[in-house]
């Protein structure tokens, strides 16, 4: 373990030294790529001021709406498809049209029919969000065996019953990876949204910087966006690891 966090750090150090370099050559303009001794003040700036801090919230805020939505839809719809083949046969060309939309590609109509709010923000995050969930949530109810479901049936186990001790407990790791991928998706969105529109939030701060020259700033803006999505990762990781400690370790074959 100290071994592979001792080479993540040397690559992360590998590039930031390539970083250093390329910026005090000059291949690249100071413009388009300044150092990350600029960018490093101008993120320490940031941390001191309440715009930085207002811009974090409004991105988190779009980003935890839309993902609390998508969630509370597409777990439950997607134990009930999972759980009965006619409801997931017969809503599947429909999720598999939905899904296949670029959700960015659809702004304009969400622009034009909800204009430019945060409810629209949110709203573009849930559609972006609720078919990871779905999809992991149907894929984790099918994947208890038939055997576990033959002998449910057997001894006549109420549904709903059935549905508490069974069917959701085996869904559990799928739907955590699906709340993992969808966290980090919400924040991406969340701040592609702001970039593209008016909305107020680190997207839009990144423009505001670009247009005003500020490259540093904007830079800042741009690796504390990946900060809080490596942050959000982390957490979900962790939350995963809590909530499924009664699931036995995997093995390789090898071992």
């Amino acid at each position: 373990m100290v071994k592979v966090r001792l080479l993540q750090l040397g690559a992360l150090a590998a590039v930031l030294g390539l970083w250093a370099l390329i910026a005090a050559i000059g291949v690249v303009s100071s413009t388009a790529l300044p150092g990350p001794g600029s960018v490093a003040a101008a993120l320490w700036q940031l941390a001191g001021s309440g715009t930085f801090w207002e811009a974090v919230g409004d991105t988190l805020r779009g980003a935890v709406t839309g993902l609390v939505v998508a969630v509370a839809v597409g777990i439950p719809v997607g134990l009930v498809t999972g759980v009965y083949a006619a409801a997931e046969e017969s809503s599947r060309l429909l999720v598999e049209i939905l899904r296949s939309f670029p959700v960015i590609a659809l702004l304009p109509v969400f622009l034009l029919v909800l204009g430019s709010t945060p409810g629209m923000k949110a709203t573009v995050v849930f559609i972006a969000c609720v078919f990871p969930v779905l999809l992991q949530a149907q894929y984790g109810a099918r994947s208890v065996p038939p055997a576990v479901h033959e002998t449910v049936r057997s001894y006549r186990i109420p549904r709903l019953l059935r549905f508490r001790r069974v069917v959701l407990p085996g869904s559990v790791p799928s739907i955590m990876t699906g709340l993992r991928l969808a966290a980090t998706t919400s924040v991406l969105v969340s701040i592609g949204v702001e970039v593209l529109t008016t909305l107020p939030g680190i997207g839009h701060m990144i423009m505001e910087s670009q247009q005003a020259g500020a490259s540093a700033r904007a830079y800042a803006y741009i690796f504390s966006a990946g900060a809080i999505g490596y942050s959000i990762t982390l957490l979900a990781q962790f939350a995963e690891h809590r909530l499924l400690r009664w699931r036995p370790p995997v093995h390789t074959g090898g071992e």
